[in-house]
């Protein structure tokens, strides 16, 4: 990895105008990601990791709009680019993988006409088939041609997700954003997945900015994590550092919630209560409402701050030095049928 980053994100803020007011889904969020780095975005649904990653693409829906921040890439600042320029680099340096590939893929169009469209597009010359061969073989497709040849809706779904990872990877991006990538596909096929986006992105030194809600994909395939909770990141730091020293209740939460294969029969722990509505934030800390460990301090908004070697929490009680201790409060249990 080299000392400039592929991908730097700082105090981005995405807002939504609506009928009940403005709604921040991401708000002064910044990280970056290095060349051959795995970053894990983690949180519940509607913590703003998707807008997140939108945002960075410039396809963030209307009434929608990032309202402030900076998105570099490769030291390029996205933000200050035409719609066109923009859309050149997306094909280009940046690679995207969303969590349906049917809705990444065109029915109507068999999937060797997409991947040579995701090439021409953007100008490439050379043997259009022979990128399309290799790209397809790259992520295991057998009788690469023969599948350039078939309909989206001929192969199954991991077949279908390889498709879109190969669409991705096909022009050598040195960026890849993957939403989800294996919510729709069954737990075997997941590894495979995951075990292929892991080899290409070594392979090709790709930086890699991974969406996920699901703590076990974190700790495969990860090299550092940052936690979203409410638009706002409440903690960073290197996948084996959060996992085992995690310093903000809401991370605490999340590892506590992994169900254990070993223990089937025992009940599920969830976290209390629920997010909040992002229309209606809380005052001071967002988490406040959900946290065991609240006091009078949590009444004013903590930033993120260094709390250790390259991690980072936004908890006062974690940046006096103080422990989270409480671990048998913290969660709630299920039964578990």
């Amino acid at each position: 990895m080299t000392d400039r980053p592929v991908l730097r994100v700082e105090n981005l803020t995405t807002r939504f105008e609506t009928d009940h007011g403005a709604v921040t889904a991401v708000d002064s969020v910044s990280f970056e990601v290095a060349p051959g780095e795995t970053l894990g975005l983690v949180g519940e649904s509607g913590s703003g990791k998707s807008v997140t990653a939108m945002s960075v693409l410039g396809l963030v829906p209307k009434p929608g709009r990032i309202v402030d921040g900076t998105i570099e890439l490769n030291g390029t600042s996205l933000l200050k680019l035409s719609p066109e320029e923009l859309r050149r680099r997306r094909g280009t340096e940046c690679g995207m993988v969303f969590q349906n590939p049917m809705t990444a893929l065109n029915p109507s169009f068999s999937v060797g006409w997409q991947m040579r469209e995701a090439i021409t597009a953007h100008g490439a010359s050379g043997d259009v088939d022979a990128r399309i061969h290799r790209a397809l073989a790259d992520v295991g497709m057998p009788d690469p041609d023969r599948q350039a040849a078939s309909f989206p809706h001929q192969m199954s779904g991991g077949m279908r997700q390889r498709v879109v990872i190969a669409m991705g990877m096909i022009n050598d991006p040195q960026l890849l954003i993957a939403d989800e990538p294996t919510t729709a596909l069954d737990v075997t096929i997941q590894a495979q997945v995951l075990n292929l986006m892991k080899r290409l992105t070594r392979d090709h030194g790709t930086a890699l900015l991974l969406i996920t809600h699901n703590m076990g994909v974190v700790a495969n395939m990860c090299d550092r994590v940052a936690v979203m909770y409410a638009g706002e990141i409440v903690e960073e730091a290197p996948v084996d550092e959060l996992f085992a020293n995690s310093r903000h209740p809401y991370t605490r939460g999340l590892l506590r919630s992994i169900p254990n294969p070993d223990r089937p029969r025992e009940k599920t722990p969830t976290l209390p209560g629920a997010p909040p509505n992002m229309a209606q934030l809380p005052a001071g800390c967002r988490f406040r409402p959900r946290c065991v460990f609240a006091d009078a301090r949590c009444g004013a908004r903590p930033d993120l701050l260094t709390v250790g070697a390259r991690h980072k929490a936004r908890c006062w009680k974690t940046q006096a030095g103080e422990p989270l201790t409480e671990t048998d409060r913290m969660t709630e249990t299920l039964d578990a049928g």
